[in-house]
């Protein structure tokens, strides 16, 4: 990504700003600096941080352990060494700032520490900043976020024919794993579910011993990080014949899914987006065993905003990337989630995940 990328990033979160009435943000996070600087960095316990203000020059505080990976950022730095007060030299990044918005990501024993040197200053939280920065992505965050995608595309169709009668959840999972590291991603989104039978009535179940047998449905959540930009997926299976139960439920799952990416366009708000979805499965009876939110923002993390979710009254503009995922969860019995990622367009939705079937496909 080129500089200027960065520049206009920096250049919409004053903006930001101006309309807050804040003077200054705290950027801290590794997502957030990344989304800054293009460089990633786990700075664990040290204090590293990006001071943007309103007026003059961003500040890069960081250790001088990290010299070498942020000299070509091409930011302003007043590096620090252990033992010395990296919170004096933000204090001082931050200049006249009397609101300061901070990354809410921040660990709050460095935000204690500069409070120390500005007493006066008045704190809030940066979700309502950096979270509505990020949530609508630009054509080079799209382009990477297409290409994770197609590798979670490749993967997930090259696991079907590995899920069988007579495996269990943590061999299929290594199953899984490997077609992650052969695809070139060493490092996935989340940890996968992997889920048979009754195990499939837990959302978020841990793969375990559990083997799958003839008649379960096998529920596979899983997605990679390419580039930094994370991919995920979900699609239910069915060991031989479905009962009936299976696929009326099957069925209804698949209907709203489907139903929430039509609804899909500018202007509509995530509310309007849940309850297309969500009054699909209450008609057919399985409301309540929906027990989860409809979908969640995805880009350099996992979970980001938007969420699709009732009582979330923001309108869907073109560049807001984020999941649809119903589903249905019977305790003792089984689940069903079908998930795609689609990305808002000026006309609609396209989805990445379209090329791996929704079909309800028996193994």
């Amino acid at each position: 990504m080129g500089g200027n990328q960065f520049e206009e990033r920096i250049k919409k979160l004053r903006k930001l700003l101006e309309q807050t009435q804040y003077d200054a943000v705290i950027v801290a996070t590794a997502a957030n600096l990344f989304y800054f600087t293009g460089v990633w960095i786990e700075a664990h316990e040290r204090l590293l941080t990006l001071a943007i203000r309103r007026t003059g020059e961003p500040v890069l505080v960081a250790p001088d352990l990290h010299r070498g990976e942020l000299e070509s950022v091409g930011l302003h730095t007043a590096f620090w060494r252990d033992g010395e007060d990296a919170s004096a030299l933000l204090s001082d990044a931050l200049g006249a700032s009397e609101a300061v918005s901070v990354d809410e990501g921040w660990p709050s024993g460095h935000l204690l520490e500069l409070m120390k040197h500005r007493p006066e200053t008045r704190w809030t939280g940066g979700a309502h900043l950096l979270g509505k920065l990020r949530q609508v992505k630009d054509e080079h965050e799209i382009k990477l976020i297409r290409e994770s995608a197609d590798a979670l595309n490749r993967v997930m169709t090259a696991f079907v024919p590995h899920i069988r009668e007579g495996r269990s959840e943590a061999e299929l999972l290594e199953e899984l794993q490997l077609l992650w590291k052969r695809e070139g991603i060493r490092e996935l989104s989340f940890d996968p579910t992997v889920a048979t039978g009754a195990n499939g009535a837990n959302p978020h179940h841990t793969p375990g011993e559990a083997v799958v047998r003839k008649g379960d449905f096998v529920i596979v959540d899983t997605g990679g990080k390419l580039n930094h930009y994370c991919s995920d997926m979900t699609r239910t299976f069915s060991i031989g014949e479905p009962s009936d139960e299976q696929r009326t439920v099957y069925e209804l799952v698949k209907e709203a899914h489907l139903a929430g990416i039509r609804a899909v366009r500018p202007g509509v708000t995530f509310s309007e987006i849940d309850r297309a979805v969500r009054s699909i499965i209450e008609a057919g009876g399985y409301g309540e065993y929906f027990v989860h939110r409809t979908g969640h923002g995805l880009g350099i993390d996992i979970h980001e905003q938007p969420t699709v979710q009732g009582g979330n009254e923001l309108a869907i503009e073109p560049g807001m990337v984020f999941s649809i995922e119903p589903g249905v969860y019977l305790p003792g019995k089984f689940g069903v989630r079908i998930e795609d990622i689609v990305i808002a367009t000026e006309e609609g939705c396209e989805s990445v995940n379209g090329s791996v079937s929704k079909q309800l496909t028996m193994l």
